[in-house]
């Protein structure tokens, strides 16, 4: 049954899954998870990804405390998506088995770049399955919001134009710097791409520090995940 999520073959479930919903599978095979917290009847909708580049993993220890929270304190209905890069995460590495990064595989401002580089495209944009997993679920649900973890600027990236008032509210709680325009012109990113399909929609990237994520940080960065959530 929740192979076919990722089929696109039945609706989302009505009520918080009790496990992780498969929502595909990389390219070696291994499950790309999905856990909903929250208010399921909530038309505010948002996705957090705790991890797209493998060694940069510290954002999944948010995304354990707010599994941990369950529904406290959240008023929209939330995704979590521990990694994407699941074969990545196994190796440390950046990019997928294939050697793909995969924030520059999504087809908004695509660029073809060199395969031997770290921040290699793919052949072409959503040639790789996990982009193409990612690219189901969001227009599937539409969100208001989507978090994306890296590291490891320690900033909170908004764009270079407009009052990005869920990005200054993300950072304030979370005491992080706000930081306009950086990476902003970066080909083929998520965030990009999700501004584009969905209008209205905002996708924005929380750089944390390098290293592990104490707990007290983590809990910071959940209330502040849920505060944008539910804004």
């Amino acid at each position: 049954m929740l192979e076919l999520l990722a089929a696109g073959v039945v609706a989302l479930p009505a009520a918080p899954a009790p496990a992780p919903v498969i929502i595909g599978r990389s390219a070696q095979g291994r499950p790309i998870t999905a856990r909903r917290i929250g208010d399921p009847s909530s038309a505010r909708k948002a996705i957090v990804v705790g991890a797209i580049h493998g060694d940069e993993d510290a954002g999944r220890a948010v995304l354990r405390r707010l599994a941990s929270d369950g529904a406290a304190g959240a008023t929209a209905d939330i995704w979590l998506i521990s990694t994407v890069n699941p074969d990545g995460s196994r190796r440390g590495t950046r990019t997928n088995a294939r050697g793909v990064d995969l924030n520059r595989n999504f087809s908004h401002g695509w660029r073809a770049s060199a395969s031997r580089s770290a921040e290699y495209s793919g052949p072409r944009p959503f040639s790789e399955p996990e982009t193409r997993a990612v690219r189901r679920l969001v227009l599937r649900l539409r969100p208001r919001v989507t978090i994306w973890f890296h590291q490891p600027w320690g900033q909170v990236l908004a764009p270079c134009r407009g009052a990005a008032s869920l990005q200054r509210r993300y950072a304030r709680i979370a005491r992080l710097p706000l930081k306009r325009c950086r990476g902003s012109d970066l080909p083929g990113t998520a965030t990009r791409w999700q501004r584009h399909a969905i209008a209205g929609s905002t996708a924005f990237v929380v750089e944390l520090g390098s290293g592990r994520l104490g707990a007290a940080a983590a809990r910071r960065h959940a209330r502040a995940v849920r505060a944008v959530a539910g804004h």
